[in-house]
């Protein structure tokens, strides 16, 4: 009997009509302690084999490294909906396979094989179909998390556009959001059998073409599994250092193993260590039909430059609530039309009185340039967080009053409406206490990493970056007084900051913090981050949008069937680029280039249709704020050209009117002239008949 089970006998997982109302994925998740981010999960299935336990979990070799899962020692499988454990594992059934984009490997060879601790409970097991490759135009069932509210499962249908023995192509059938597919199982949608494990998609059509694994890659290494089927833990294997750079079978078809045309997108992220610039064009899809606009067509997309695979990052705003951010910011932060005022100037603090206007202080500043560097950000690839300190002047640094000094208003996370109502409640909270800035920038440390007190599940592989904001100077732990053994706590959090790979842009506001800014000064730069100074407060909110972590000189988008750039465009700190591009009615052709900041470039193209009557396609949801922004922008600089044309004209009219008054005035004088002349010639005889 073969070892891996092709046949129906063990591949119910449960017994009589409840085998098809079961689900046929699940998330992985790392053990304890190695979180991985929502969007950063792939997925698995579990198929059926000839031997103890009855099934393997079978997911893709780019979502974790071997070194990863050996430091995390043994993952769960959780279901996509309800998030309940149906299996778990802590050792490889197969040699792992190799990231599709490495050097000489193959989409056939992205694939982990996990050996099951027990049998898995609630879930279904599938059948490989015999043989394990589909021909082309059959009809696929592909199964995948579900929708909000979707229950356990989602599928979508497709036709297999293609079939080689690295690689399988399919052309969907509907329109679908795939982020978190990547490990899905494609199934043939006769018999409800594995075909293929799905990695990427691009954009094809109205829909999307997916590529896929062969499930002959699995077969084939589940027919010599390790330890006669017993596996191998995870940390002994990553030790293998043999294990990740075998070499890979060799090709039947030339082609890159990486989606064609560089338009593809992984369905899931994995670790890389080669350095490159990672670009996509998110929205809208290559062949789309777009509608005509006032300002143009919306498109999106995402780049950075990438060191090693970060390709996600971890944001941490901490915000300074001491009692000196009750002063004015000097600028209309709330735009009500006012510039609040101190009412005694910086003596005024000490007595809490502040401004006249709460809503244009200091305070009112850092949370509006938090929220402005949050508009920026995309939850899709990064997660933020919320600190805010202070601190009592009467606590000591070894007391837990230290640890109060510091509080997590919001864990990490992608739902960016928390982040909003947690800055609310910041901006209604009265600023009080000292300055502890050591401990602002533990907290955040805390945070990232998931130490002990964090409210966050840390994520290994997501770069970590702290935005600093305060008005001061560091005068806790150790009380105002003890000025240099303050700022040397500071150093110490940041060099503990540096240790965990966190980076920390520093933001100095206002004359007293620029008067001692060392503390702000060091903790940018033993982190490898920005420092920069804001020598007036209200200027804050221009100044924090220079700051990018996504490390690159520049992004250009341009319609190259108009010749012209897009107009207005944005980029944000974590590389979330979008702009309005022209066009004109027909196939119009968009490029995307971007470049890092030491010299490495990528480029995208994209197709589109531009019909002017055509319905507008929907745009997803992550995108509406981008695209509201520069819609926004588009409306203030219309207005602007208006004020300018109005401006423009009415300088027009009055060198006009300026020129009219001048030559009636030649005229007037040179009539006056003539008059004078009259005037006098008429005096002279005057004169001289009076003599007679």
């Amino acid at each position: 009997m073969p070892w891996l089970l092709l046949g129906v006998a063990i591949a119910s997982g449960a017994a009589g009509g409840a085998r098809a109302e079961l689900p046929s994925v699940a998330w992985l998740r790392l053990s304890a302690g190695h979180h991985a981010p929502d969007d950063a999960r792939g997925l698995v299935f579990f198929l059926g084999i000839g031997a103890e336990p009855g099934a393997a979990a079978i997911g893709t070799a780019h979502l974790f490294s071997a070194a990863t899962l050996a430091e995390a020692e043994r993952v769960e499988f959780l279901l996509a909906g309800s998030q309940r454990a149906v299996a778990s594992s802590s050792r490889f059934l197969a040699p792992p396979g190799r990231p599709f984009d490495l050097p000489d490997a193959t989409l056939r060879d992205d694939f982990m094989i996990y050996a099951l601790e027990r049998a898995p409970k609630g879930i279904r097991i599938l059948e490989a179909a015999q043989p394990p490759t589909p021909s082309v135009g059959a009809r696929v069932r592909i199964l995948g998390p579900p929708a909000l509210g979707g229950g356990e499962q989602d599928a979508v249908y497709g036709e297999v556009a293609r079939v080689s023995t690295t690689r399988i192509d399919v052309d969907l059938e509907a329109r679908q959001d795939l982020s978190g597919w990547g490990g899905a199982p494609i199934l043939l949608a006769h018999s409800g059998r594995v075909v293929g494990v799905l990695e990427a998609h691009v954009p094809h059509g109205p829909t999307a073409r997916v590529l896929a694994a062969p499930l002959a890659g699995v077969v084939e290494a589940l027919e010599k599994p390790l330890a006669a089927g017993a596996g191998r833990p995870f940390a002994a294997y990553a030790r293998d250092a043999h294990a990740m750079s075998r070499a890979a079978p060799a090709r039947e078809d030339p082609e890159p193993a990486s989606p064609p045309a560089g338009r593809g997108a992984l369905l899931t992220e994995r670790r890389d260590e080669a350095s490159r610039v990672f670009l996509s064009i998110d929205f809208p899809a290559d062949g789309a039909v777009v509608t005509d606009t006032i300002c143009g067509v919306f498109v999106s997309g995402r780049a950075h430059a990438l060191s090693g695979a970060m390709h996600r990052f971890d944001v941490v705003m901490v915000i300074d609530t001491s009692r000196s951010t009750l002063e004015p910011a000097g600028a209309d932060i709330n735009g009500n039309g006012t510039v609040g005022r101190s009412h005694r100037g910086r003596i005024a603090s000490i007595f809490g009185s502040g401004g006249s206007d709460r809503g244009d202080s200091i305070l009112a500043a850092e949370v509006a340039a938090a929220r402005q560097v949050l508009r920026g950000l995309d939850p899709r690839s990064t997660r933020v967080a919320l600190v805010t300190f202070a601190g009592d002047a009467d606590g000591d640094a070894r007391s837990s009053s230290a640890n109060r000094a510091a509080l997590t208003r919001e864990p990490l996370t992608r739902k960016y409406a928390q982040i909003e109502q947690a800055l609310d409640q910041v901006l209604r909270t009265k600023p009080d206490g000292n300055t502890h800035m050591a401990a602002g920038v533990d907290q955040a440390t805390i945070e990232l990493l998931g130490l002990r007190g964090a409210s966050s599940h840390a994520d290994a592989r997501a770069e970590k970056i702290v935005f600093f904001f305060t008005d001061g100077q560091p005068t806790l732990p150790y009380g105002p007084e003890m000025e240099a053994d303050n700022v040397r706590a500071v150093l110490r959090a940041a060099d503990r900051a540096r240790r965990g790979g966190i980076r920390i842009h520093s933001f100095a506001i206002g004359p007293e913090a620029l008067e001692g800014p060392i503390a702000t000064v060091e903790m940018a730069t033993r982190t490898d981050g920005y420092f920069t100074p804001v020598r007036h407060p209200g200027d804050l909110l221009n100044l924090v949008e220079e700051v990018s972590f996504a490390k690159l000189e520049a992004v250009q988008l341009t319609s190259d069937t108009m010749s012209a750039p897009a107009q207005p465009f944005r980029i944000s700190a974590d590389g979330a680029w979008a702009g309005l591009v022209p066009m004109r009615p027909g196939e119009n052709h968009i490029r995307v280039r971007a470049r890092s900041a030491d010299g490495a470039e990528a480029e995208k193209q994209l197709a589109v249709t531009l019909v002017p009557e055509a319905p507008a396609p929907p745009i997803p949801a992550p995108f509406i704020v981008q695209r509201n922004r520069l819609l926004e922008d588009c409306l203030r600089e219309s207005k602007q050209q208006r004020r300018r044309a109005e401006q423009d004209h009415a300088e027009s009219v009055r060198r006009e009117l300026k020129i009219e008054i001048e030559r009636e005035r030649a005229h007037a004088r040179a009539r006056a002239t003539e008059q004078r002349k009259q005037l006098e010639l008429e005096v002279d005889d005057a004169a001289t008949g009076a003599e007679d």
